[in-house]
């Protein structure tokens, strides 16, 4: 009986090993298997094409994913090298109605359902913060900034322009517009208005006592020069 046991003992040792070699075995294999197929490089050579070449031409009469347009004031909300000051495209109520869609999807989430800057992630993120559309410096810049902003990024925030095809983005600006005069109205709204003031006023005391630690760490440093 004491010899069965032990057997039973030492199986059990030995396939609880083995399943532990295995599944150390499994770590470094990669299932991502497109990794590793059969493939072209770009500029590679080809023994498909007549040009032994991998990159072809686009076939005769292909467009872009963009139509032509795209490349003048409303692809690039420039005119004359200057970003331009007003929406270049119609803002009828269906425009306005897909710019508030995308803003709620892809704009909302840091800059508030209202454009204060008051969102969850922006109390999460800490300095320096999304800013709120409605500033006084929001407000001050040309459509075109706007578009720019959403086309390229800026700081912490990234190009959308492969979300947003040029007509989007330009009915979320001109949907920002509309919102930066228009106050508050729904609880969602509200309640980015209120943490957005409290933010504030976190991020202003938070400089201020910076400030004041660093005159007392020069005065400190200058009481102790001979």
């Amino acid at each position: 009986m004491t010899a069965r046991c032990t057997t039973c003992a030492a199986l059990v040792a030995t396939l609880a090993l083995s399943a532990c070699v295995k599944s150390r075995e499994r770590e470094p294999i990669d299932f991502e298997r497109m990794r590793v197929q059969q493939r072209y490089e770009p500029y590679g050579a080809s023994r498909i094409f007549a040009n032994a070449q991998s990159m072809q031409h686009p076939p005769p009469g292909t467009l872009s994913r963009e139509s032509a347009r795209d490349t003048g004031i409303v692809g690039t909300g420039l005119s004359a090298g200057q970003q331009v000051v007003d929406v270049p495209v119609t803002t009828s109520p269906t425009e306005l109605e897909l710019g508030h869609r995308k803003f709620t999807i892809y704009c909302a989430v840091c800059h508030g359902d209202a454009g204060f800057g008051g969102s969850i992630v922006a109390e999460n993120m800490g300095p320096p913060r999304p800013p709120s559309l409605r500033s006084a410096a929001m407000l001050a810049q040309p459509a075109g900034y706007v578009f720019s902003v959403a086309t390229h990024g800026k700081g912490r925030m990234p190009s959308y322009s492969t979300q947003l095809t040029p007509d989007e983005r330009w009915a979320v600006v001109a949907y920002v517009r509309e919102l930066q005069k228009s106050p508050p109205a729904t609880a969602e709204q509200r309640a980015d208005s209120a943490r957005a003031a409290e933010i504030q006023r976190i991020d202003s005391s938070s400089s201020a006592a910076r400030q004041l630690g660093g005159s007392a760490t020069r005065a400190v440093a200058g009481a102790k020069q001979p």
